[in-house]
């Protein structure tokens, strides 16, 4: 049985109607009360977040939360402007983007936020994105920041945020994360993504492992596969970027208890999905349980 809304273009079915006249109610019964705080009837119905605030995943409290909620990406390439998109299209508050690099032919093919106008104007990647974000979600405050994360600036750009989301091809600004992360007590994202796979995992500062806990030592220049020698599937940063937000939006949201909380591997080519629990053991970590802050200190 199908239903057309009179200023709608959407088709729904009836339990669908049902959930839309219940959130209704409840919002209408609030508001009589509360009335500038809460979204009227048609504000409700026209509202750009109106698909998210049917989710009871998220609702009218979870997406005001997102709205008012920071978030800072590291690295403005495949993973990071993905996440860029999905976190402003979200209706996350104020989004940092942090990465000093310039976009290139090569990038286009994964990197969702260029096109080639950019390369002819010479756009820094975080300007660039800037720019098209804004013209997505013009009430969002975002931040273009044209730098490396370095042990200098680290903790000045992260500090007040919510949540910082890993955009970043290489381990030792991860491992600066991180440090900086557990020392001013911020949750965030590792993730990674290399020819068709990739991996994600959530850590909150006193409730999961660090990455220092399971990764214990910085892997040499060698040791793991880069994009620049084996190449990079675009689909594959698409579905581990996207998982990467929704875990994020999951901790911006105090949906904390909603969250995976295993190191997350999925090969896109394959199409595989696994999950592998990360415990801390019987040796200390030298970060979350020492709080020795090695990189944050010898670039200092």
């Amino acid at each position: 049985m199908k239903f057309v809304l009179t200023n709608f273009r959407y088709y729904l079915s009836f339990s669908q109607i049902q959930l839309i006249f219940k959130r209704l109610k409840n919002i209408l019964d609030v508001s009589a009360k509360e009335t500038k705080s809460h979204f009227g009837l048609l504000q409700y119905m026209t509202n750009r977040y109106f698909k998210q605030l049917l989710l009871a995943e998220i609702g009218e409290e979870g997406q005001k939360r997102l709205n008012g909620s920071s978030a800072v990406i590291a690295g403005c390439g495949g993973l990071g402007t993905v996440i860029a998109n999905n976190l402003v299209r979200s209706g996350v508050g104020r989004v940092i983007i942090v990465d000093r690099d310039f976009i290139e032919l090569d990038n286009l093919h994964r990197q969702i936020l260029f096109d080639e106008d950019d390369i002819r104007k010479g756009l820094p990647k975080a300007v660039a994105a800037a720019e098209k974000l804004r013209r997505i979600d013009s009430d969002i405050t975002i931040e273009p920041v044209v730098a490396d994360l370095t042990a200098g600036n680290i903790e000045q750009i992260i500090k007040g945020a919510d949540i910082v989301l890993d955009g970043t091809d290489n381990f030792e600004t991860r491992f600066l994360i991180n440090e900086a992360c557990v020392k001013l007590g911020i949750p965030w994202i590792y993730a990674g993504v290399v020819a068709t796979y990739g991996m994600v995992f959530s850590i909150i500062p006193g409730e999961t492992p660090c990455l220092q806990c399971f990764i214990r030592e910085l892997p040499g220049p060698d040791e793991s596969p880069t994009c620049d020698t084996v190449g990079v599937l675009g689909t594959a940063v698409n579905i581990i970027a996207s998982v990467e937000v929704t875990e994020g939006l999951k901790i911006l949201m105090g949906r904390q208890d909603s969250l995976i909380r295993k190191l997350i591997y999925i090969d896109a080519w394959q199409g595989t999905w696994s999950a592998y629990e990360i415990k801390k053991d019987d040796k200390r970590c030298p970060v979350c349980d020492e709080r020795q802050f090695a990189f944050l200190e010898k670039g200092k």
